[in-house]
């Protein structure tokens, strides 16, 4: 990772702090920040902006559970719920983690416990995602390990080093002239052929968005539909396409200097059918794209490549992608002219 992230630690301070610890270091060895309500005071009367502005600067929220409640507030609730709430309103990415004193509080009679750590339980069932529960199977170093691992660090802000980024306007513009060719956001029109069966035709729509900026414009990421075509409308001068068979796809990619598009997507089909001589069936899949496009243009308007889905339902074929909705019919029109219906 070239920039660094944070990560704003949400628990009560004093009775968990060897958890806090574990959790720094863990977040250290993933090269993120931490941040603590320790770092500062809140205020007697209440303020909460000071914490709302610390979540808002960090990139993660992570809340640490013990058996107490914690204090609370005017109106009585804990400064840990308030921040959860915040946090879970903002969007931040998440992981709630309920240290063993809270774990074994959640099998005990309730009449053996205090109305703090009662409220506590109350607390803890009130947050259905995102939370693991501590054991000697799952340390908080593990589970702070998966979270981060299986993250999306391309979409996080994070902070980057001021002299990496600094352009003037007039630097700035005269990088974008220069790799005109990678400016590459924006609404595409694709289509999907088989090698081994010409009536195997899929078209549809790919957007791709892009942060086209110097340390950003090499991550990409892609969403895209896929429909099954009925034949040409000649009058409209258009594909007709099956809008009740049709697969949707998403996925993150990496831009190379030789104008190499790799990247892994999640599928998702709504019906079942055939590819070759596979049964191709509804439901998720993973697969890779593989495109390539000519760095030396003068504007980029094609990509081409190969698509790769996983089992159940293998595919192997080729990927035309087109800046223009004409160029990809005029294209499909002259490769595939023999079957292709008019009407």
């Amino acid at each position: 990772m070239n920039k660094i992230y944070t990560a704003f630690i949400s628990s009560a301070f004093e009775s968990l702090r060897n958890e806090r610890n574990m959790v720094i270091d863990s977040l250290l060895d993933f090269r993120i920040l931490p941040i603590g309500m320790e770092h500062f005071t809140v205020s007697t009367n209440g303020e909460f902006s000071d914490i709302q502005e610390l979540i808002d600067e960090s990139d993660f929220f992570i809340m640490l559970m013990g058996k107490c409640y914690g204090s609370c507030d005017e109106k009585g609730i804990s400064w840990t719920e308030r921040e959860y709430e915040y946090a879970i309103e903002k969007g931040k990415p998440a992981v709630v983690i309920r240290c063993k004193e809270l774990v074994e509080n959640l099998g005990k009679d309730e009449n053996l416990l205090s109305d703090d750590e009662k409220r506590q339980i109350e607390f803890s069932k009130k947050i259905s995602f995102g939370a693991r529960n501590v054991s000697d199977e799952f340390p908080i170093k593990t589970i702070i390990g998966q979270f981060f691992n299986t993250h999306n660090f391309a979409k996080c802000i994070g902070w980057t080093r001021i002299e990496n980024t600094q352009m003037t306007a007039e630097q700035l513009e005269k990088w974008r002239d220069e790799h005109r060719a990678y400016d590459l956001g924006g609404s595409w029109y694709h289509v999907h052929l088989s090698e081994d069966d010409e009536t195997y035709i899929r078209v549809g729509t790919i957007k791709i968005e892009q942060d086209f900026s110097p340390n950003e414009y090499k991550s990409l990421h892609m969403e895209g539909l896929n429909y099954n075509i009925m034949y040409y409308d000649t009058q409209k001068g258009a594909f007709s396409e099956n809008k009740l068979k049709y697969s949707k796809f998403v996925g993150e990619y990496t831009l190379q200097d030789n104008g190499e598009i790799f990247g892994i997507f999640n599928a998702k089909r709504m019906f079942n059918g055939s590819f070759n001589s596979h049964e191709v069936n509804k439901g998720t899949t993973r697969g890779i794209h593989d495109f390539t496009f000519d760095v030396f243009g003068s504007q980029t308007d094609c990509l081409e490549g190969e698509f790769h889905d996983e089992a159940p339902s293998p595919k192997f074929g080729r990927i035309f992608v087109f800046r223009n909705i004409s160029d990809r019919d005029e294209f499909l029109l002259d490769i595939r002219s023999d079957v292709i219906e008019r009407r």
